[in-house]
Formats: structure tokens, C-alpha cells, sequence
């Protein structure tokens, strides 16, 4: 069976609910309206493969439940989703991203026991959140861009929190990628609350390994 990452997203269902849940919010009906340029694929972490998988629980379970984050909705560009072009180089072509068209997006419904302080998300959740869609991120991106069977391994992640994230709430993740240097993959994301107010950003590098990939 073909287990490649964009195989899976586009043959994971995608609950329904969530879909519904999340579109009745004016700021992610854009999203989701015939128009867009984004479509719905599965937050893979979420998602048991096997029943026996032990991996990826802190999503798919430990923080998976009606007070921490009960439904999450990403989203794809279509035509990068549909219609992947690989390059046959090292160096991926990434026109167009950027924070007003970005890569791949996530929803997240925020309740209180994801807090820190007092009606607050816990520092450390945010940047795991932004690990997970930045991670998710890149994996389409070399999927698309330059296939093979390398690893991509976080190398470093930076979080500038700019306000605090108050709970319960929904939040938009916002992912891309900003250039390739050989094995080093550089991406950028931000969290905004529904206003559109930016509340943190994320900086990270991948490092592909050496199998499938040039110096």
C-alpha cells in the first residue's frame, strides 16, 4: 500500500463535523467557500494508521479530547494537493507563499485544559502546535517539490510570542515555506485569533538527511 504523505491526505476522510463545526466562523469561510484555493485534508497526527501505532499519541490522544483541542481542520492548496509538479533539483521553486498565500493552514478550537495561566494557552502547547503544522508543512512541500525517500529532521524551532492566547478560543496556524538552502529547509508560521491579530510567530529549519539529497 502507498503510504506517501499526500496519498494519505488525499484519501483520509476528513470528519465532516469538524468541517461544519469550523465554517459556522466568519474568519475561516473563505476557507471553505467553492472559491477557495484551499482545500480540507486530515491533520495526519490526529489520525491512527494502525491500532497498534504508538507514535504521535500527545495529538491523536493526549491533547484530543473535549477540554483540550477537540477538533483541528487543515487545509491544503488545491492545485499542490491535486496536481503536485516535482522538480527534478534540490532547490524548490516556492513562488507565491508567504503569509497571504500560505502552504498549508490549520483551525484549532483552544479550551481551557490547554491553559497555563488563568484563561490562557500554555506557552509550551502553542509551540507544539506550531511543530505539528510546521512539520506537516514541509512534508508536503518535499513531496511536491523535491520527492525522494530523505527524512526531514528539525533542526531548530523559534516562537516569538507577541500576546497572550486566551481560552477557550479558536485560532488560525498559518504555514510556509520561505526557501530551501541544499539539505536545509527554512519555514515561517503565525498564529492569529479570530480578528485576524497576529499572536505569535514560528521560524524553523529541517535538515534533509543525506540519502536522496545533495550537500
Amino acid at each position: 500500500m502507498d503510504r506517501s504523505y499526500l496519498t494519505m491526505l488525499r484519501h483520509i476522510p476528513v470528519p465532516q463535523e469538524d468541517v461544519d463545526f469550523f465554517s459556522s466562523f466568519p474568519f475561516v469561510s473563505p476557507y471553505l467557500s467553492k472559491k477557495s484555493r484551499y482545500q480540507p485534508v486530515p491533520f495526519l497526527t490526529r489520525h491512527k494508521i494502525t491500532p497498534n501505532d504508538t507514535s504521535d499519541l500527545f495529538f491523536s490522544k493526549t491533547i484530543n479530547s473535549h477540554d483540550t483541542i477537540p477538533r483541528m481542520l487543515a487545509l491544503m492548496r488545491k492545485e499542490d494537493l491535486q496536481h503536485p509538479t516535482p522538480q527534478t533539483t534540490t532547490s524548490v521553486d516556492t513562488p507565491a507563499q508567504g503569509p497571504q498565500d500560505p502552504y498549508f493552514v490549520v483551525f484549532a478550537q483552544l479550551e481551557s485544559g490547554v491553559n497555563g495561566y488563568r484563561d490562557t494557552l500554555h506557552g509550551g502547547v502553542l509551540a507544539s502546535l506550531f511543530d505539528e503544522a510546521l512539520g506537516l508543512c514541509v512534508e508536503g512541500c518535499r513531496e511536491t517539490g523535491s520527492p525522494g525517500k530523505s527524512w526531514l529532521l528539525t533542526a531548530s524551532l523559534e516562537v516569538n510570542y507577541r500576546s497572550a492566547v486566551t481560552t477557550p478560543c479558536i485560532v488560525l496556524i498559518k504555514t510556509w515555506l520561505e526557501r530551501t538552502e541544499g539539505r536545509k529547509w527554512f519555514l515561517k508560521a503565525q498564529l492569529l485569533d479570530q480578528d485576524n491579530s497576529v499572536k505569535a510567530e514560528a521560524r524553523t529549519l529541517y535538515i534533509s538527511s543525506r540519502n536522496h539529497a545533495s550537500l
